[in-house]
């Protein structure tokens, strides 16, 4: 079933479309992952389903309710996004920020309880925040507040998760762990999850599918076995690449490929 209907959606930011006629469909307890090259439209995508853009046209579905029609606070408890920066004016520290995720699910004059505080401990844990904790947000590096702005998202308990470029700014290890969290979450609890993603590698062994972007349109949507080819990278990317199986999974990675020089 369907948690997310996209039709015919173009948008862009006021002088000019940057994705034009997209449309696809995202189950319930799918992870996919949209590539394409800088401009070709993924953030300004993940954006526009949102709603955070002004000049869209289409139609949006969400458990099929055209997206207008939700209100602001249901919508948060359906949906939680990571966007790539995340600009914090206020001296929050690590374990604030992640309790903002617990918000949607208060009431008007209702205080954290008891059952908040032990979803925030075990978010903290998997994501490796607790020893953050006390440490103001705007101290950590790149990569911890990358962290950081993804437990809170997690806090949100939201059946369906957009990220933009999650493996932003982060080391090769934490790059892995996040993708990890993602699949369990996705696996243990049904969340659907619709990440942006540079990283070609990073996304195959996560994402059942992938999305191609090019130009600001759909290049091909499909599961990776079929998506990753010399042909498909060469056309969206426009670079050569060897592509060949990897050695644990069986599925398939590029590497670039490099010219002798004579």
């Amino acid at each position: 079933m369907a948690i997310l209907e996209i039709q015919d959606l173009t948008a862009g930011y006021g002088n000019g479309d940057i994705i034009k006629n997209i449309s696809f469909s995202l189950n319930k307890g799918e992870f996919l992952s949209v590539l394409g090259r800088n401009g070709s439209g993924k953030s300004t995508m993940i954006k526009a389903i949102q709603g955070l853009l002004m000049d869209i046209s289409g139609k949006i579905l969400l458990d099929g309710k055209e997206m207008s029609a939700h209100k602001p606070r249901e919508l948060a408890q359906k949906m939680a996004y990571v966007p790539q920066m995340f600009e914090v004016s206020f001296e929050f520290t690590v374990e604030e920020i992640i309790l903002m995720g617990r918000y949607v699910h208060q009431g008007k004059f209702t205080c954290i309880t008891a059952a908040d505080k032990s979803i925030i401990e075990e978010i903290m844990d998997l994501t490796e925040t607790t020893r953050l904790k006390n440490k103001k947000i705007a101290h950590l590096s790149g990569g911890e507040r990358q962290r950081v702005f993804i437990a809170r998202a997690l806090a949100q308990d939201t059946p369906l998760l957009f990220l933009d470029e999650p493996s932003a700014h982060l080391d090769i290890n934490y790059q892995v762990e996040i993708y990890q969290i993602l699949k369990r979450l996705q696996e243990e609890k049904n969340k659907t999850i619709l990440t942006a993603e540079h990283n070609i590698n990073l996304a195959v062994p996560y994402s059942q599918r992938l999305l191609f972007l090019q130009n600001g349109g759909i290049h091909s949507l499909g599961p990776p076995s079929e998506l990753i080819t010399k042909q498909n990278i060469q056309e969206v990317f426009h670079t050569d690449v060897d592509v060949r199986k990897n050695l644990h999974s069986g599925l398939p990675e590029i590497s670039l490929t490099f010219k002798k020089q004579e």
